[in-house]
């Protein structure tokens, strides 16, 4: 008897494989179909003792069913309380960032605002990354310094 050819499409082209690949690719999907299945239905249960009828709901929810059961959610964005935060630290940046000489505002400028590495900076100024690093960072120092006062 001849053997019966089995194929699997991917990307909407037909692949050869072997009886084995075939049924294991689709008990798999079977499996997982089953699975979603479940989570999807409620189902009802009886006891077989006390002939009670006990109804478990599915495990997953939808919008509409939330909504039914005044489910309240949270707004996706930020909260009032942080976008004033966030105000008040920008406001107070500025008025740290303009009380900066023009040397370190141009440092700030080209490592963060302009994101060149260390190494392209000291490139720029003639001068070792070390010193360029050692200048960040005190730099940075003094502008934590600042904001937390």
């Amino acid at each position: 008897m001849q053997e019966k050819d089995f194929y699997l499409y991917i990307d909407g082209q037909p692949v050869p494989v072997s009886r084995e690949v075939y049924r294991e690719y689709y008990r798999a999907e079977d499996k997982e179909r089953y699975f979603m299945g479940k989570l999807k239905k409620g189902r009802t249960k009886v006891n077989p003792e006390t002939q009670e009828i006990q109804y478990i709901p599915s495990r997953e929810l939808s919008y509409e069913q939330l909504a039914e059961q005044d489910w309240q959610f949270t707004a996706s964005g930020d909260s009032v309380e942080d976008r004033v935060v966030r105000a008040a630290m920008m406001e107070k940046l500025q008025a740290v960032l303009q009380s900066l000489s023009a040397e370190e505002l141009a440092l700030l400028n080209e490592l963060f605002y302009l994101e060149k590495t260390e190494r392209e900076v000291a490139g720029m100024y003639a001068v070792s990354q070390n010193t360029i690093h050692y200048r960040k960072n005190r730099l940075l120092d003094k502008l934590r310094k600042m904001m937390e006062k």
